[in-house]
C-alpha cells in the first residue's frame, strides 16, 4: 500500500485552506501585525522595514488555533528587515525558529492548543 502524499492531497492533509494573505510591513504602514485564526497562509514582505528594522507578527492564540496548521513566509527577510514571530500568550519571540531573517525563510506550525509545534522548518 502506497501512503505517500502528493499535490493537492498534501494541501488537504495539512488543512492549509484559503487564499494566501500578502502583507507588507513597513515603517510607514506599521511594523506589527496580529494574525487572525483565519490567516492560515501568510506571506510577509519586510522590504521597507528599514535597514535592520524588525517586523513582528504575533501568532493567533493557541486556543483559537487548536488543530490548525499555519504557513508563514518571509520572501525578502535578508533584503528587507527581519521578521520575528511572537507567541500571543507569552508576548515573546517563538522559542524555535521565530527569527526569520534570510530571504525565503518559511515555516509551517501546528497548534496543539498548549504549544506550537514546528512541522516544517525552512528558517535559516
Amino acid at each position: 500500500m502506497d501512503n505517500r502524499v502528493s499535490g493537492s492531497d498534501f494541501d488537504t492533509q495539512l488543512d492549509l485552506e484559503g487564499l494566501p494573505r500578502h502583507l507588507v510591513l513597513s515603517v510607514a504602514a506599521g511594523l506589527t501585525y496580529s494574525m487572525m485564526p483565519s490567516d492560515r497562509i501568510l506571506i510577509v514582505d519586510t522590504t521597507d522595514a528599514g535597514g535592520d528594522g524588525v517586523a513582528i507578527v504575533t501568532l493567533p492564540s493557541l486556543a483559537d488555533a487548536i488543530g490548525k496548521f499555519y504557513y508563514v513566509c518571509a520572501p525578502v527577510g535578508a533584503t528587507g528587515g527581519d521578521l520575528s514571530l511572537y507567541e500571543k500568550e507569552t508576548g515573546s519571540e517563538l522559542a524555535t525558529n521565530g527569527d526569520m531573517d534570510a530571504d525565503d525563510d518559511h515555516i509551517i506550525l501546528f497548534s496543539t492548543g498548549k504549544e506550537w509545534r514546528t512541522i516544517l522548518d525552512g528558517v535559516a
